[in-house]
């Protein structure tokens, strides 16, 4: 039996629907509450209180990009890397990446979108959300970000990190039709999580200078799997990432300039 514990929202969960998606696999779809993770029930699924977590036939398998590859490997389907040692290695590399950018989307979430609810907590309970989070390196950047918000260092690090991640992409698809080949691989669904909350987050127009980008975005929303996926179950906290985004994109704006 396969089943996928994620929550609807969480980016680094969509890889692992995607994935499914595109092999054509059904599984025991456990979505949770964002809450449900830090609870004592799920630690004894995911110690790290992070989803995705897959199950196979009793089997779990933590880290996303680990499940890709697993999900790829174990079953029939369409294969998701390329047949050729290169442009496998081109797909862990994106993979990696996708990885690596993580974190600056996450700062991006946080300051613009999660900020403000964190904020309205009693300080007890901020500092309860705040020391119930597992990762130290997250914990600490987390309280930089709700402390400074966009005063924090972070912040336009971040930003920077995520125009390069565009500006890596765009060199790619000027190579080959997808990211790391000519073949749609586990390297474009690694990414198109990422680039979906920047559209969330009203970011969008961050791809305007990246054209290969802003077309593979168009094809990648074409997909039957992305319509599987967020067509039907949309990420319920979208109107919130639109709310804080289109506050925050004049100042977003003028941090990229500069």
């Amino acid at each position: 039996m396969l089943e996928l514990y994620h929550f609807h929202g969480a980016t680094c969960g969509l890889k692992s629907r995607l994935v499914l998606a595109e092999k054509g696999l059904e599984y025991v779809d456990h979505a949770v509450e964002r809450g449900y993770l830090r609870s004592p029930e799920y630690r004894k699924i995911n110690p790290n209180a992070v989803v995705p977590t897959l199950v196979h036939d009793g089997a779990y398998i933590y880290e996303s990009s680990v499940i890709l590859n697993y999900i790829d490997d174990a079953f029939d389907g369409p294969n998701l890397k390329p047949g050729n040692p290169l442009g496998v290695a081109r797909t862990w590399w994106w993979m990696k990446r996708a990885d690596e950018c993580l974190p600056m989307i996450g700062t991006l979430t946080y300051t613009v979108s999660m900020r403000p609810k964190l904020l309205a907590l009693s300080p007890e309970e901020l500092e309860q959300h705040i020391e119930g989070i597992p990762v130290a390196a997250t914990r600490a950047r987390r309280r930089r970000i709700i402390e400074d918000g966009f005063q924090s260092a972070d912040f336009p690090q971040a930003l920077e990190g995520l125009q390069k991640m565009l500006s890596d992409m765009e060199s790619a698809l000027n190579k080959s039709e997808w990211l790391a080949a000519d073949q749609y691989t586990l390297a474009d669904i690694s990414m198109t999580p990422l680039v979906e909350r920047l559209h969330e987050l009203q970011c969008g127009e961050m791809l305007d200078n990246t054209p290969g980008v802003a077309d593979w975005w168009d094809r990648i929303k074409s997909r039957a799997s992305y319509e599987e996926c967020l067509g039907a179950t949309p990420n319920p906290e979208t109107e919130q990432h639109r709310a804080g985004g289109e506050k925050a994109w004049p100042d977003i704006k003028k941090i990229l300039a500069a």
